[in-house]
């Protein structure tokens, strides 16, 4: 395979920066099991285009010292959304239908599910994967479900676009609906053990173009999601106790935002990304839960050529919180209190990265090139 540049890794301003020179025809290490309709296949090797195990230019399994693609076009199938699910990283396949499944420590590549029709937005907590498909919300246990993924609530034409957000604590899974007039967008929320039923209990209506969802771990916490709203300044972020019932009214906890999209629960702090739908730059925002939720930038500066350009996909891991930049090609990180100076570039040279997921010392990012596929690179 010619390759005309790789990856490499270069100290910036006292943060290690991987680099990701990542160009079209360069696979990693997976087993592409593209036209099976299930399960998984042996590895028949490395071809023409698939480095092996330890070549210099491939990904090793269970190995984040470098960037590195974990998935090409084939095997990825157009991935839509991304999550860290126990011990495997899932994504959604727009392309093939399917939700697919790496285990990082073989870097084998296999369906988790075989079929779910035009699957998009997808979370995962306590053991088990969630998604939106076109026909509806659906969940699956990490390990497998060779009998069929279990439906929660099944979709008519066009619902499965209005879904905004999607988040689970593997006890209940919450996600935003939108709707044209931005007046009765709403809040909604389904118990994973019993289903929907005949509907989802609507937990807050009237919202104006709800947007990202979160929820805190365990019997316990707040589910925290943002309003877009109508226009710049018209943006807010709401909560509720999640022992809350359609009776409770939800608690505003910040307004006055332009666009706040993604969301994101720490410890004790809340992160959201703002996305103008105009193209404009954005950014990455915190507040303490505790105090009264002033927000403040979580980046305040960056270098000139590495901006906040169209912030997306946030996620917390412990201390940290990482993001993908579509408009700028990068992932980046910074303490959840705040990067002191310029937070640090993980990976460049992307194509639109539009999702990431954290797991282990890796973090894990879907990029469009070549149709799109899954890149990974040192946290």
């Amino acid at each position: 395979m010619a390759v005309t540049g790789l990856p490499r890794i270069a100290a910036r301003r006292g943060a290690f920066v991987a680099v990701l020179a990542l160009l079209p025809g360069l696979y990693g290490c997976y087993i592409d099991l593209d036209g099976l309709s299930g399960g998984a296949e042996d590895d028949p090797g490395p071809g023409p285009d698939t480095p092996a195990p330890g070549d210099p230019e491939g990904c090793a399994p269970d190995d984040c010292s470098r960037p590195c693609v974990v998935a090409g076009s084939g095997a990825a199938g157009a991935p839509a959304a991304i999550a860290s699910a126990g011990p495997y990283v899932v994504w959604t396949s727009r392309g093939g239908d399917r939700v697919r499944r790496l285990d990082p420590a073989t870097g084998t590549v296999d369906d988790l599910v075989s079929f779910t029709p035009a699957p998009g937005l997808l979370a995962a907590a306590e053991g088990l994967v969630v998604w939106v498909a076109d026909d509806g919300l659906w969940w699956c246990p990490t390990g497998g479900c060779a009998a069929g993924a279990t439906s929660l609530l099944a979709f008519g034409p066009g619902e499965a676009e209005a879904v905004g957000g999607l988040a689970t604590d593997g006890r209940h899974v919450y996600w935003t609906r939108d709707e044209p007039s931005g007046t009765a967008g709403e809040l909604l929320r389904c118990p994973v053990a019993e289903g929907c039923g005949a509907a989802p209990e609507l937990l807050a209506p009237a919202q104006s173009h709800p947007r990202g969802v979160a929820v805190a771990p365990g019997d316990a916490g707040d589910v925290v999601w943002a309003l877009r709203g109508a226009g710049a300044g018209h943006g807010q972020l709401h909560r509720l106790a999640k022992g809350a019932t359609s009776a409770v009214s939800p608690t505003q906890i910040a307004a006055l935002l332009d666009f706040p999209d993604r969301v994101a629960l720490g410890a004790g702090e809340l992160l959201w990304t703002s996305a103008d739908p105009g193209g404009a730059a954005g950014g990455v925002s915190r507040c303490d839960l505790a105090a009264s939720c002033a927000p403040e930038p979580l980046a305040p500066q960056t270098e000139p050529s590495m901006p906040l350009s169209e912030p997306a996909a946030l996620a917390i891991d412990g201390a940290d919180a990482y993001w993908v930049n579509r408009g700028g090609g990068t992932v980046m990180r910074c303490p959840t209190a705040g990067c002191p100076g310029y937070p640090a570039v993980l990976a460049e040279g992307l194509t639109r990265p539009s999702a990431l997921a954290v797991h282990g010392a890796c973090v894990y990012a879907v990029d469009e090139a070549d149709g799109g596929r899954v890149v990974r690179a040192p946290r």
